[in-house]
């Protein structure tokens, strides 16, 4: 937990360092001349960068409510927590060798509030990110596959920075923390106290644990 507040901090402090710069601006060059134009963009097409390493595959869509705020919605399909199997370990579950991952999906939204103006450089977002994913193994002529699935649902506070190449294309950049709620199904063994014997059954389980969520989006205003 602790080298998670640090991490953020370390963020919010580069990017204060970047919004204490000169007036935002968009810069555009050519052969002969540098040219600065403001940014008036109110629509922004992003894809994510770093997602796809979690299994989701996600397109986003920014829309400029007024002149410092605006609000995201993203969707995706997903396929198998790669960084989760990786960092975590998958808690135990997901693990089995045979097992044939299914397209799941992916859903967020979020607000954000710049202080310069709306898609545009520094910015503070509450945001809500929810991921589904499931799996199967097993299976014969005489048996249907057993399915596990797990899902995740991320409420967390993000700082970020939106810098444009030119008045076209742009990439965010942004770190956030915050809890997330993991429910699992699991095929497991169960002892069973009447027969006295191991079974095999499907068991549901929660939990909540604090979460670091670090991303890149490049994308296309219109």
């Amino acid at each position: 937990m602790i080298k998670i507040i640090f991490l953020f901090t370390l963020l919010i402090s580069v990017c204060q360092v970047a919004y204490s710069q000169d007036e935002p601006k968009v810069v555009v060059f050519n052969q002969s001349e540098k040219t600065e134009v403001e940014n008036t963009a109110e629509n922004l097409v992003k894809l994510s960068l770093l997602e796809p390493f979690t299994g989701d595959i996600s397109l986003y869509y920014e829309r400029g409510l007024g002149k410092n705020i605006s609000a995201e919605i993203g969707l995706g399909m997903t396929i198998d927590d790669y960084m989760g199997s990786v960092l975590f370990e998958d808690e135990g579950f997901f693990v089995d060798d045979n097992k044939t991952s299914l397209l799941g999906y992916s859903f967020g939204l979020g607000f954000r509030y710049y202080p310069y103006a709306a898609s545009d450089e520094f910015y503070f977002a509450p945001e809500f990110k929810y991921r589904y994913y499931h799996s199967e193994f097993g299976g014969s002529p005489f048996s249907a596959p057993i399915e596990e699935s797990k899902s995740r649902a991320n409420f967390r506070i993000s700082v970020g920075y939106v810098y444009f190449f030119d008045d076209k294309i742009f990439i965010d950049y942004f770190g956030g923390v915050g809890i997330a709620a993991n429910k699992y199904s699991q095929y497991t063994d169960v002892y069973n106290p009447i027969t006295g014997q191991t079974e095999f059954a499907i068991v549901d389980s929660k939990r909540l644990r604090p979460w670091l969520t670090l991303g890149v989006k490049l994308g296309f205003a219109f």
